[in-house]
């Protein structure tokens, strides 16, 4: 078969799988949002987001007889990127949203596509390419158009707490892509989320937020944060980094800013301003150059 069909078909697929993640991860925001108002506290929520994801990824390696075990090496990375990068990812976040605006965090956050891009090209050799950074500068000018707010007065807590999610989940995706080389993308995901439901699980104890006091709708937002936004997520987001790079990933994950503004309008009936829209016009045509410029 013809090398640059198949590597077509490869881009394709990958520009797919992380566009479909994206699209899941666009549910978190509204369906934390669904939780929290029914009675259900970060940590828990947290927790059993991570519990519920772990057993269905346990139960997919089950199903397809998938080799789960791993060498002391591999291990011992995922347990540093899963303790060290992704539960203080999470962590960071939430706790700057207790600081300052959430859309601000968030706008903080999606730098993590610059570091990416920068750390892809010395530890993973992914090329830099003109076309990469402009879709970089338009889809990070699309996020401050949809996340745009005033920024006087901001916390520097919250500031600093969302720089350090944009640090460690930079530093995640780089050291995911590594070991994705040798490891099954389903046995991978499947040791993050235990890992991270362990880890949450200590701290909602801990911290006297392990009560499960909540109403129907809590519960049903918490089984949709554990399926779309971190199985679906994780399997499609992951197996497109296989495919396209972990810095091509990140710039396309951008359009969750937009897709999530979709989702309060017609889930929760926030407000679709126009400038959301133009932000995501925005975000969409750097995707559209990434994905050009792959071809």
């Amino acid at each position: 078969m013809d090398t640059a069909k198949v590597g077509t078909r490869r881009i394709g697929l990958g520009t797919g799988l992380v566009l479909f993640a994206t699209l899941c991860m666009s549910t978190e925001a509204i369906a934390a949002k669904i939780a929290y108002e029914g009675g259900a506290t970060v940590m828990i929520v947290l927790m059993l987001r991570y519990v519920l994801a772990a057993i269905v990824f346990w139960l997919l390696i089950w199903a397809g007889r998938y080799d789960y075990r791993l060498s002391r090496g591999q291990l011992l990375s995922v347990l540093a990127l899963s303790l060290g990068t992704q539960t203080l990812t999470v962590l960071a976040l939430f706790e700057a949203f207790r600081f300052i605006p959430a859309g601000i965090a968030i706008l903080f956050l999606y730098l993590y596509p610059v570091l990416v891009a920068v750390l892809a090209a010395f530890f993973l050799k992914e090329p830099f390419t003109l076309q990469k950074g402009l879709a970089l500068m338009l889809t990070l000018a699309g996020c401050v158009i949809i996340l745009g707010q005033p920024v006087s007065t901001l916390d520097l807590r919250g500031v600093l707490l969302s720089l350090a999610a944009a640090v460690t989940n930079s530093v995640f995706l780089i050291g995911t892509a590594r070991l994705l080389k040798r490891i099954q993308t389903p046995v991978y995901n499947a040791y993050v989320s235990t890992v991270v439901a362990l880890a949450t699980g200590f701290l909602a104890l801990t911290r006297g937020q392990m009560s499960f006091a909540f109403d129907r709708s809590a519960w049903l937002a918490i089984i949709a944060l554990g399926i779309f936004a971190t199985v679906l997520a994780m399997a499609a987001f992951f197996r497109g980094i296989k495919e396209i790079g972990a810095s091509q990933a990140a710039i396309i994950s951008t359009f969750e800013p937009a897709a999530t503004a979709v989702l309060a309008f017609l889930i929760l009936g926030e407000a679709l301003t126009a400038w959301q829209i133009t932000g995501g016009v925005v975000v969409l045509s750097g995707v559209f150059v990434l994905r050009s410029s792959s071809s």
